[in-house]
């Protein structure tokens, strides 16, 4: 049985996603867009997803140029912007978000573009305005946009310093493009670069993918809350760290959920490939930058992570996708779904295997996020609808 038809089997109600327990649901599947699904398109790389108040699922494409919006069912509403420098074109777009102003903001580059909706098609497809963000920009970066009720947008940023460790950070900026100040995202145990390379000559090097960490290294996870501070973890254990802008720990939240184990055959079949990647290289591994220590020595963790990702839905809860082997082998999505105050109220199982970047988008009752195809890495844009039920508060 194929995975999509795995999907489809969950989402009829042929599967049971684990739901037995009590305070556990399941999302149903309202849409699969991919280029072979019944709703086809074409996505060549997505870089961000945004709900907006009539549950309208914008995605931008950065290869592409261009932005595409569907209903929750998948039908095809239209697309925005092409590729140019005017205004409502775009170079590489990036981290769309519907403000509480109603206007879809989204990076292009190292500018932020605002669309307000054509009355014609109530789509947020008129570009209005935009402003300059930030001039060492990572415009690639698939990291979230985020708008608190503050109406403060936070822009996020990227970087390696001497230490050979990622660090990430937001500049904020009003709505109407007025910077404000910044915040940094704790740095965790767990960090690690976010490349390995080497160099080949004096100005150039060759990048090294999948030796800057091992596999199953728990990457630290991290969002924007809707007060505007930060909520991270390492993803080691299930703690989350709430810090403001001084870098000050305001709460922590923790719930006795272990990590689960690896099975010691796919570890073994890991420690094989990672080998196997390491004996393939032509230089010394003196010689590699941003290779962890857990590499150089071979060293796999024995537990998965905790959390693959960290998402702060419209009306400020938190949803935190757990790594759960039972349902990451059936391609579902386990998520802790948090009260804005930390509480745990339940837990939604969503039929697709999210993936951690760019991570799920939440609004009232819909969830929107981007499944890889196991052998090409092809990218579907799954739409979930989460029963209202759950989401009242018990």
């Amino acid at each position: 049985m194929s995975s999509i038809s795995l999907v489809l089997l969950v989402a009829l109600g042929a599967v049971s996603p684990a739901t037995s327990q009590p305070d556990t649901v399941a999302a149903q599947l309202t849409a699969q867009i991919a280029e072979s699904s019944r709703t086809p398109f074409f996505f060549a790389v997505v870089t961000g997803l945004a709900i907006d108040a009539s549950s309208n699922v914008y995605v931008t494409d950065g290869q592409e140029t261009r932005i595409a919006v569907f209903s929750p069912s998948g039908k095809v509403l239209g697309t925005i912007g092409r590729k140019g420098k005017g205004p409502g074109e775009f170079e590489y777009p990036t981290g769309p978000v519907v403000g509480p102003d109603g206007a879809l903001y989204v990076r292009n580059m190292s500018v932020v573009q605002r669309y307000v909706r054509d009355p014609k098609t109530g789509l947020l497809s008129t570009f209005d305005r935009q402003f300059n963000g930030p001039s060492m920009a990572p415009w690639m970066s698939k990291q979230a946009t985020v708008v608190d009720r503050s109406n403060r947008l936070h822009f996020p940023l990227e970087w390696g310093s001497r230490d050979r460790l990622a660090h990430f950070a937001y500049k904020r900026y009003s709505l109407d493009g007025l910077p404000t100040d910044s915040v940094n995202v704790p740095m965790q145990p767990t960090s690690r670069s976010m490349t390995a390379s080497v160099m080949i000559s004096a100005g150039s090097g060759r990048m090294l993918r999948g030796l800057h960490v091992v596999p199953f290294h728990p990457q630290p996870v991290f969002t924007v809350t809707a007060s505007g501070t930060i909520l991270s973890s390492g993803a080691n254990s299930y703690q989350l760290q709430e810090s403001d802008a001084n870098g000050r720990v305001l709460r922590t939240i923790t719930r006795a959920v272990a990590a689960p184990k690896i099975p010691p055959a796919e570890r073994a079949d890991s420690a094989r490939a990672l080998a196997r990647r390491i004996d393939s290289l032509t230089v010394p591994i003196s010689q590699v930058q941003g290779m962890s220590d857990e590499v150089k020595s071979r060293t796999l963790p024995t537990t998965y992570p905790v959390f693959r990702s960290l998402s702060t839905a419209s009306d400020g809860t938190i949803w935190a996708r757990r790594w759960d082997s039972t349902n990451r082998a059936r391609r579902l999505s386990t998520f802790d779904l948090l009260s804005e105050n930390g509480a745990y109220l339940r837990t939604v199982i969503v039929p697709a295997d999210c993936a951690a970047l760019p991570a799920p988008v939440i609004r009232q009752d819909l969830l929107a996020c981007v499944q890889l195809d196991l052998d090409t890495d092809a990218e579907t844009v799954v739409i979930a609808r989460v029963p209202k039920s759950a989401l009242r508060r018990p």
